[in-house]
This record gives C-alpha cells, structure tokens and sequence, in this order.
C-alpha cells in the first residue's frame, strides 16, 4: 500500500479534479497530482491511485487544512456513490468554482468568462428531472441505484437527494416489477415536472412485463417503454412534452433522447442562445440539435432553420413538433461531423449557426469546416472546457472572434459545467474572404 503524500492544492482542473504539488519533493517523482475531492488551497493526504510519467492520478486520505468551501456532504452516500463529485463542496461556491475551471481552460485564447443570469443554485438537491440509473439482481436482492465511485459495482440509492420528487416517485414503483426484470440493466427516467416516463434498455417484452408495468402506471407515472434488440413496446405515454410556455411551444422528449437536467437553468441558457444567435429573418444552421431544445426558439424567429444530429430519434420527435407546430425546421439524420465539410466545399452558407457538440467537441476538420460554413455569427455550446478551447483556438486561426463566453451550472453537486461562446468574424473579415488557415 503507497504511503499517503502531503500535497498543497493550488487549482481545479477541468472535470473537477484538484491539482497541487507534494510539500516535499523526491528525485525523480512527478511534481504534478490530481487529487479527487479536494479544493484549491487545501492541504491533504493523498493516496495514489495510479501513476504516469508526469503526474500522479490520486485520492483525499485525509484533509489536514480544509478549505472554507469544504462541507458536510447531505447525502449519506456521498463518500460511496458516484454519482455526485461535488457533495463536499459549499453550494454557494460551486458556480465559483466552475467559473474559474473554464477561466483556466480559455487562459490562452485571452478570454474573460461570465456566469449567465439564470436561477441560483439554491441547496444543490432536488433539482434533476431525468437520469440514467442502474439495476443488479442477485437471487431475491434488488439493487437499483448509481455505480460506486471508481468501480462498475452498482450500489442501491433507494431516494436520491438530487432528483426532483416525480422521479424518485416513479422509481420507487419501478422496483415492484423486479422480479420480472433481468440480471442488470439500466433504467432512463424523465420528467416535466408532474409525470413521469421511464426506459427500460435491454429488457425482452413479454406480456407478463407488459401487465406488471400497466398496474405500476399512476398520476405520476405515465409511460414505460420497453426495448429489446429490435423490439419495442409502450405503455402508457412514454414520449413527454417538456419547456413549453411563454410563446415557446414544447419540447417532445421521450427517456432515451438528451435532455438538459436542470429545467429552471435550462431555459436561461435557452434565452442566452437566442440573444446571442440574433436568428431573426437569417438562415440557421443548427448541430446536434437534439429533439429542439433551441430550435423551436431559433424558428420562431428565423426564415428557416436547417439541422442535423446523428440520433434518430430526436430527430423524428424534432419532425413531430415542426410538423405540428408549422414551424420552418428542416431536420437531418446524418452525421454532424461529416456534414459540416460537405457543406462547407460547397456553395451553401448560413448566416448564423449554433453547435450544441457532445463532450467530445467539433474537432478540427468539422471546426475549420465551420468557420467556413457560418457567415455573421456562431454560438457553440459546449459541457466541457477543454474542448471548447481546443474547438476556439481553431476558429480564432481561421478568422473568428470571441465576443463572449458565458458559463452556467446546470448539474449542482457535481463539476459539469455548460458554456456558451458567441464569435463573429474578425474585423475586415468576411464569409467571401476569409482568413487564410494557419500552418
């Protein structure tokens, strides 16, 4: 067993983790540590997880000078489950923290980033409207719950302090039907607010499931749907419509498809995008558009909106809202990342594009496509800071600039973080004539 190191926390890096330096240091040993669960300015014990050869991936064995941020975690799970990486952290100062997480990413590029205006914070509990959980059985144990912290083991977390109460209702009732469930699996919830429809992945269809799940089905409660390889059965009403209201017409959501977790803070950043997008009578391309979450706002307003993601599902429940709202959305199946390059070697171009990318970011070839592709304004959403930066730097190079990047908390309890950057092109640059790719 590796004897616990002294290690004097200086920042956080993106993902959460601290990095710091050992109090004393030995020839030859890596100067660099990312300690799990500690906090800029602390001094803690670390216990070595693995190393590499510039740095060593470890653990908080003990916190010897705690941070003021440092609290009490409220779920009694909190040292066990992995399903929150922030329990230990003050709510108050964890937008703080993230802010200065993707500070340090964009250090390079120059940029300043702002917290959005969107709803605090608050306790940090009871605010996620969908999850993703997992279910083991071992003979009559039931375990239905989130993955202990560095492990595939699933532990059971029979109330979650992090989902709103629809949710933690309609999994209490799930349970019933656990006999009738395979060895493991995992189990796709979401809400509006009020009802609840959950996805079951992986489960062969029976009719015995079917009638177990029927008399589950309440007020809260109102759908299943069920998957097996090819087949397919609903019950009730598995497909939701959510963030609706004030002129915006709702989303159609089923469990399966990505939703932002937190509703509240969601449609701040949605009213971001749309100001900063400025899509009124302008072409708009949209990437990894999702089942809408902004393009129903972006085709209020716009002549017409193209977009492309790569889930088909989204996709034909974004066709359903255009369809029945008489909205101008041409929605794509297709992969993005493909996409943009074809376009971009064409003739076709669009004054405004918004990119909501998975953590993985644009990449090069997409992103120098574009920069090409986009003539007036970009807006890129992004759930990890060091991607953006990347996905930044080459706009900046092919003759972008940065007007803003704003930052808002949309996972509390954990080190998520969502980021928006608007850019328009660089003074005397333009779509016709732009900047010449740098080496």
């Amino acid at each position: 067993m590796p004897v616990p190191v002294e290690i004097r926390i200086r920042t956080l890096a993106t993902g959460g983790d601290a990095v710091g330096h050992p109090t004393t240091t030995h020839a030859g040993a890596p100067a660099t540590w990312f300690v799990a669960e500690a906090l800029p300015g602390e001094l803690v014990l670390a216990r070595t997880l693995r190393t590499a050869r510039k740095h060593v991936v470890a653990a908080v064995e003990q916190v010897l000078e705690p941070s003021a941020d440092r609290v009490k975690p409220p779920c009694a799970l909190a040292g066990t489950c992995g399903g929150c990486g922030w329990q230990h952290v003050a709510p108050a100062a964890q937008l703080g923290l993230k802010l200065g997480m993707v500070k340090d990413a964009l250090r390079q590029l120059g940029v300043e980033p702002v917290l959005g205006d969107a709803p605090a914070v608050g306790d940090g509990l009871g605010y996620r409207r969908r999850a993703r959980l997992h279910y083991r059985k071992d003979g009559e144990s039931f375990v239905l719950g989130f993955m202990r912290k560095r492990s595939d083991e699933v532990i059971d977390v029979p109330a979650c302090p992090v989902l709103v109460a629809p949710l933690r209702h309609a999994l209490t009732r799930l349970r019933r039907v656990a006999a009738l469930l395979p060895a493991h699996g995992e189990v796709h919830a979401l809400t509006d607010g009020k009802q609840v429809a959950l996805g079951l992945a992986g489960v062969r269809p029976t009719d015995e499931l079917r009638a177990a799940l029927e008399e589950c089905l309440d007020r809260v409660l109102v759908g299943v749907e069920i998957r097996g390889g090819r087949a397919r059965i609903r019950v009730g009403t598995p497909v939701l419509e959510i963030d609706g209201g004030g002129g915006l017409p709702p989303m159609l959501a089923s469990p399966f498809v990505f939703t932002q977790a937190r509703a509240d803070v969601n449609r701040a950043l949605l009213r971001h995008v749309l100001g900063r997008a400025k899509p009124h009578g302008k072409r708009v391309l949209e990437l990894y558009a999702g089942a809408g979450n902004f393009t129903r706002a972006l085709a209020r307003v716009a002549s017409r909106v193209w977009t492309c993601d790569d889930d088909r599902e989204s996709v034909g429940l974004l066709r359903k809202l255009a369809e029945a709202q008489g909205l101008p959305i041409n929605a794509k199946h297709g992969d993005v990342a493909a996409l943009i390059p074809r376009i971009a070697s064409g003739a076709t171009r669009y004054e405004v594009v918004v990119a909501d990318p998975p953590r993985g970011g644009l990449g090069k070839e997409a992103t120098e496509a574009l920069a090409v592709v986009a003539t007036e304004r970009i807006v890129l959403v992004a759930c990890d800071p060091a991607t953006l930066a990347r996905d930044l730097e080459v706009l900046v190079r092919h003759g972008w600039a940065i007007d803003d990047v704003t930052v808002f908390d949309l996972m509390p309890m954990t080190p998520e973080v969502e980021c928006v950057a608007t850019l328009r092109p660089a003074t005397g640059i333009t779509a016709a004539n732009p900047a010449k790719p740098q080496a």
